[in-house]
């Protein structure tokens, strides 16, 4: 029936059968991001197929097993978003995301030619049959057509796929990376992991401590609800907002907390009780609680600071001569970085976007990165952990032994793989324990300048260009004057103005040492930047 026919020959006609499904939207524009594709459900079924041939293609390249978790985070219930994750739970590669824009911009009728063009590029044959994609998404509603449409993709270049269904996004990452060592990778093997690692640190005690989580409605519910029993007999998990009745980030969530500084709805808590609040697909985390019937929030620079100084700790007790270091964004409160500079914490700035923090992290022997929306993790090197458990297997001194076994311990609480909500709620309750810290005592490691964050949508946020990791603008010509002067009519204040990478819109972080300041300078300069826009395209 093929005589005459070649494999190759044979995958590029199914990718022209089966592409004719997913004709490109008119006036719709694809651009793969920091966060990878977020746009409104309804148009992104073609870029989803494009990226199914993407990711089988990325599959063949590394010949293992490549992600792709389909989800828009904080985003309304109304989008939705992909992202593909490399072997070792990476981000994708930075010459991969242009490949990506590029498909997820290609005609059908040029789908072939594009795909041909690649596999000659990357040296690697379409018909190989190399490699494997694990597909996973969150409680979107339009998630299962998504998923169909990478699978439809995949499929047409013979990729072998595994659907694992809905997960969070730093469940897929870790089952990326575990199937990639050739380690235990189901869902079961992630839960029993880190209860385990948990229980082991943090021990039992005479009366259970109990925690209240906002799951903003979303993934982070299901996730953590199975691992509410496990830990039954250490701490007691309370769920708020699981998504039974609210709407996805409505009112509630990590970004929805940050940006509103303010408690999230359908939470109930009691003076000084442990509340966290996670994102959508449960990659963010943040902590909040009251006093004296004031709302008190510590983000990801709090969290940073709490693990730096406990880590720092243990590797003094130790003995340990390893690098530390916290990496941090244009976000990072600038108390925090005075705080880790009297601590004597190197801290270094990179631009938003995880892939940044995680590439910088990776150069301490302990690397702990958090942005500012609580999204981070703690790295340790292969050399550390090797070390660590050369030495836990000596004869040591009781105080040396013990902190070596905690850092044992603490890096398998750990979600290495990328930020992780529920393993950074079990590494911070852990900590606290340990160290006998009440919230307050945590939050007193500093005071937060009072700061404002705005979201000004724009026609188009591509036309704001950035340098010195996002803090100045150097495209439009001008416009960083502009944001210069302004900052110039208020003392000891600071801020920046970057293009979302993930919305179509620029945010605006200002900085003072009073609030009502620090709000008048936001809005100055947001109007600034809507008006310098608006003006600017009416040129064009």
């Amino acid at each position: 029936m093929f005589s005459g026919v070649s494999a190759k020959d044979i995958l590029l006609e199914s990718v022209r059968a089966s592409s004719s499904s997913y004709d490109l939207p008119k006036g719709v524009t694809y651009s793969y991001g920091t966060a990878g594709f977020r746009c409104k459900a309804d148009i992104l079924a073609p870029a989803a197929y494009r990226m199914g041939l993407l990711s089988a293609m990325r599959a063949k390249s590394v010949n293992g097993t490549i992600g792709i978790v389909v989800t828009a985070s904080h985003n309304p219930p109304q989008d939705n978003g992909l992202k593909i994750v490399e072997p070792m739970g990476e981000m994708l590669l930075s010459q991969w995301e242009g490949y990506a824009t590029k498909l997820s911009n290609t005609l059908c009728t040029s789908l072939v030619e594009v795909l041909s063009q690649l596999s000659e590029e990357i040296e690697v044959p379409l018909t190989s049959s190399r490699g494997r994609l694990i597909i996973a998404r969150d409680t979107r509603d339009s998630g299962p057509e998504i998923v169909s449409a990478v699978v439809a993709g995949a499929n047409a270049l013979d990729c072998k796929i595994q659907d694992i269904g809905i997960c969070t996004t730093p469940q897929l990452h870790w089952i990326v990376k575990q199937a990639n060592l050739s380690k235990p990778c189901t869902l079961p093997d992630y839960y029993s992991t880190f209860a385990e690692s948990f229980k082991l640190l943090y021990g039992k005690s005479e009366h259970n401590h109990s925690l209240k989580v906002d799951c903003a409605n979303g993934v982070g519910a299901r996730a953590l609800a199975a691992l509410t029993q496990p830990l039954a007999d250490y701490i007691d998990i309370k769920i708020c907002n699981d998504g039974s009745t609210g709407q996805l980030n409505e009112n509630c969530g990590a970004d929805f907390v940050k940006l509103m500084q303010n408690a999230p709805q359908g939470v109930s808590y009691v003076e000084n009780e442990h509340c966290y609040t996670i994102d959508g697909d449960a990659d963010r985390v943040m902590f909040f609680y009251t006093q004296e019937h004031q709302f008190k929030l510590l983000d990801g620079d709090k969290i940073a600071c709490l693990f730096a100084v406990f880590l720092s700790g243990l590797l003094k007790e130790a003995e340990l001569n390893f690098s530390i270091g916290v990496v941090q964004t244009a976000y990072a409160n600038g108390s925090s970085t005075r705080y880790l500079a009297g601590k004597g914490i190197p801290m270094v700035c990179v631009p938003t976007g995880v892939k940044h923090l995680h590439k910088c992290a990776e150069k301490y022997d302990v690397g702990i990165y958090f942005e500012a929306n609580g999204h981070g993790t703690v790295l340790f090197s292969d050399s550390c952990m090797e070390q660590l458990n050369s030495k836990a297997a000596s004869e040591l001194r009781k105080v040396q032994k013990c902190a070596i076994l905690k850092l044992q311990s603490f890096a398998q609480i750990i979600n290495s793989a990328v930020g992780d909500a529920i393993c950074n709620i079990l590494a911070i309750e852990t900590i606290l324990k340990l160290c006998k810290l009440s919230p307050s005592d945590w939050n007193s490691m500093y005071t937060d300048l009072p700061y404002r964050q705005l979201k000004i949508n724009i026609r188009d946020r591509n036309i704001i260009k950035t340098y010195d990791a996002e803090r100045k603008i150097s495209q439009p010509a001008g416009l960083q004057d502009k944001v210069d002067a302004l900052v110039s009519d208020y003392p000891d204040s600071r801020c920046f103005v970057r293009p979302s990478g993930t919305e179509n819109c620029v945010r605006v972080h200002a900085e003072c040492t009073d609030q009502r300041q620090a709000d008048s300078l936001a809005m100055a300069v947001g109007s600034m930047i809507f008006d310098f826009t608006e003006e600017l395209h009416s040129k064009l």
